[in-house]
């Protein structure tokens, strides 16, 4: 069962009344803070701990300047959805000007997978061979719902990762059983692919383990965005996962160059929650409220959920699509966050 505190999975008989662990239940000290959550990845300047009000979060044990890159992790896995294969670096998420344009270098085993540059691509050799002849299975599987072949595609790429499949399971699950469902169906699929274990490097993990690791997806996949704002791929980072939400965020959420990365809007204090915004800030605090509410099963209570005046931030930060940037150019009454990811293309 996974505890609502710190979301790790656990035996039945060591979870409370109210869904917590034991762990978590008597590890709270007299300051009402719980004590430190070891995470794999986490910067030693960085600190992952649970409160009864954020549940867990990562705090900085250093001052963070103004423009410091505050966190940044490679992702675990990460899957191009279909129609962006040809645009967007399968190493690094550069992009071209749009989709019906293609990258220069394309994968010799003819699965469709491109990249930017020959060492991006010479990067991802180790780790793509393992998985090519499987992605030129779901290749062309138009009978598949789009979000079917998304889960295989995201299944494929965790089987790519030589670490074990837990290093996903501790982020927080999508158990409805419309989500169990549908991460069920999609192992059974992945499972009936043709598998080569020799060149995949392992065996295939024990029955439920990938429905278990992809049904943290939905919850805390990072969405890789194009020019347009279009979702063009999937991260999944099991430490990033941590960072709580705020609408009122003091770091701007990137991602490129193969990582995902945290940038300090402001000057950050010692002690001081990370923080960035899971949505686009359009819309008002009840339409983006219950977005968060339908979405990620919380209710945000940020300073501008709750009614704070945020147009100084808005004004230098938030874009006119929504989105948080580190500075916003208003010179062209358009949104221009996503640009600047355009590489070398035919």
């Amino acid at each position: 069962i996974q505890c609502k505190s710190c979301f790790n999975f656990n035996d039945r008989s060591t979870i409370d009344g109210d869904g917590i662990c034991l762990v978590m239940a008597v590890t709270t000290d007299a300051t009402n803070d719980t004590l430190e959550i070891p995470i794999d990845g986490l910067p030693s300047h960085l600190r992952c701990h649970s409160t009864p009000l954020s549940g867990r979060t990562i705090t900085t044990r250093i001052a963070l300047s103004k423009g410091a890159t505050a966190f940044a992790e490679v992702p675990f896995a990460h899957s191009i959805h279909f129609s962006a294969r040809k645009s967007t670096c399968d190493t690094c998420f550069a992009q071209c000007d749009d989709d019906t344009q293609k990258l220069k270098f394309e994968c010799s085993g003819g699965c469709g997978v491109h990249y930017c540059t020959k060492s991006c691509l010479d990067k991802s050799l180790a780790r793509h061979s393992r998985i090519c002849h499987l992605i030129q299975q779901t290749n062309g599987k138009t009978k598949n719902a789009r979000l079917m072949n998304e889960s295989l595609a995201m299944l494929i790429a965790l089987s790519s990762n030589s670490q074990s499949l837990t290093n996903v399971m501790g982020m927080m699950a999508d158990d409805t059983k419309k989500g169990c469902r549908d991460t069920a169906k999609a192992e059974s699929k992945f499972r009936s692919l043709t598998h080569n274990l020799e060149k995949e490097g392992r065996i295939l993990e024990p029955h439920g383990s990938y429905a278990a690791a992809l049904s943290v997806k939905n919850l805390n996949g990072i969405g890789i965005y194009n020019a347009y704002g279009n979702e063009v791929a999937v991260a999944l980072c099991p430490a990033f996962a941590m960072v709580n939400h705020s609408c009122l965020p003091n770091c701007q959420q990137i991602t490129d160059n193969g990582s995902c990365r945290l940038r300090a809007l402001r000057d950050i204090a010692i002690g001081e929650e990370l923080s960035y915004s899971y949505i686009s800030l359009e819309g008002s605090n009840t339409e983006r409220k219950n977005a968060i509410t339908d979405n990620w099963k919380f209710v945000c209570r940020c300073f501008r959920c709750e009614g704070g005046e945020c147009s100084d931030f808005d004004e230098r930060h938030t874009c006119y699509c929504g989105a948080v940037c580190y500075e916003v150019d208003r010179t062209e009454g358009e949104c221009v966050c996503n640009r600047g990811m355009v590489k070398n293309r035919e």
